[in-house]
């Protein structure tokens, strides 16, 4: 009779860093010395939240915790020491990571962990954001309300090799990347007067139209000139390209009194219109 194999529920993490192919191109010294000292961080860390190293294979890194809560603790403290290190380092020097973590059954063979919760774990790492984490659906249903983090459901992914969907959440924790946003937003919004930021908008929009109505203008010439030479070559006793050129002239004028706003049915008449009435209520006249 078969033995059954070892079993156990387990928190899966995998880490791999980002564009190693490229990083030992360039520099593989300098390369393989910060894989060193990002490993160090790891085994740190696992080691404080009562985890274990499953592997390290190549740029590779898988782990297990009996917690599902400090496998998380884990995979935050890591990546925000990793981008807080990389902060501070030449672009060429930065080693950024992505984690993926998983909640599921393994089977253990001696000191290493197989199974569909290990691949689960791995596909997860491929969708994390660089220096951020995705975890599955079991895994954010037991540490939801542990931390403050806002995670972002990215939806029921078909991964490789995994018979159903994986419902994916998402934790970015690259910290430079988050406050550069936040300064880009917060410079868009600085000083700025809205009268002046108003006006901007109208002239843009008015120069927009005076664009549109010139590109209108050169495609019409462009096809009365044609019509016109065509005309001329084939029955110059009857110039019937006048009826084609006709109408497209006609639409021409009406657009170029809307632009630029000339007689009553300019663009702005309304507001012309409507500041005439202000003024004659303000003046008290009937």
């Amino acid at each position: 009779m078969k033995s059954e194999q070892d079993r156990k529920l387990t928190t899966i993490l995998c880490a791999d860093v980002v564009g190693y192919s490229r990083l030992m191109s360039e520099d593989e010294e300098k390369t393989l010395d910060r894989l060193k000292q990002t490993r160090e961080i790891f085994k740190r860390y696992i080691g404080e939240y009562a985890g274990r190293i499953v592997n390290m294979t190549g740029d590779g890194l898988v782990a297990d915790f009996a917690s599902a809560v400090k496998a998380m603790q884990c995979a935050i403290e890591v990546q925000n020491k990793l981008n807080k290190d990389n902060s501070g380092l030449p672009q060429t020097e930065k080693m950024a990571y992505r984690i993926g973590l998983n909640l599921g059954d393994v089977i253990i063979e001696g000191d290493d962990i197989f199974g569909e919760g290990v691949n689960v774990a791995a596909r997860l790492e491929a969708m994390a954001p660089v220096g951020g984490i995705c975890i599955s659906g079991p895994l954010f249903d037991q540490v939801k309300n542990k931390f403050p983090m806002a995670f972002d459901f990215l939806g029921n992914k078909t991964v490789k090799n995994i018979a159903d969907p994986v419902a994916v959440y998402s934790l970015s924790l690259n910290e430079a990347l988050v406050d550069q946003k936040s300064a880009s937003a917060a410079a868009e919004h600085e000083d700025v007067n809205p009268a002046i930021d108003d006006e901007d908008k109208r002239l843009r929009k008015m120069v927009k139209k005076q664009a549109a109505f010139y590109r209108l203008a050169l495609i019409y010439g462009s096809i009365t000139v044609f019509l016109f030479v065509i005309n001329a070559v084939t029955s110059s006793g009857y110039w019937w390209f006048f009826w084609a050129a006709g109408p497209m002239l006609l639409v021409l004028a009406m657009r170029a009194i809307s632009v630029f706003g000339k007689g009553p049915v300019g663009e702005d008449w309304e507001e012309r219109k409507f500041s005439e009435l202000k003024e004659k209520n303000r003046k008290g006249m009937p």
